[in-house]
């Protein structure tokens, strides 16, 4: 009896601080609609430069509200929606655009 109460009480205890570790799904808003759709970095904008090269002209220099992230770059994880993410390959062309 008291292996089993010991049990129950651990449990208990733990069962709210290991949930916390768990991954959770974002709160629904109502909303379909997505960051790609609201294109507030203006992303679409810039997709004919998926597949030049970073040193091309039309290329927006790095700000604070552009990022070139290429390997290994240290980046935030912080999210703002109207931060265009430029992704750039070891060779220094670019593979994607995002917001963010």
């Amino acid at each position: 009896m008291k292996h089993t109460l010991l049990v129950l009480v651990v449990a208990t205890l733990t069962g709210p601080a290991l949930s916390a570790c768990t991954l959770m799904a974002p709160a629904e808003t109502g909303s379909t609609q997505t960051v790609e759709q609201t294109d507030t970095c203006k992303a679409k904008s810039y997709a004919g430069l998926v597949g030049k090269p970073a040193t091309d002209p039309a290329v927006p220099p790095a700000s604070r509200m552009v990022r070139h992230i290429r390997p290994n770059s240290i980046v935030t994880m912080d999210f703002a929606e109207a931060r265009l993410n430029i992704d750039i390959d070891a060779n220094g062309v670019i593979t994607g655009l995002r917001c963010g």
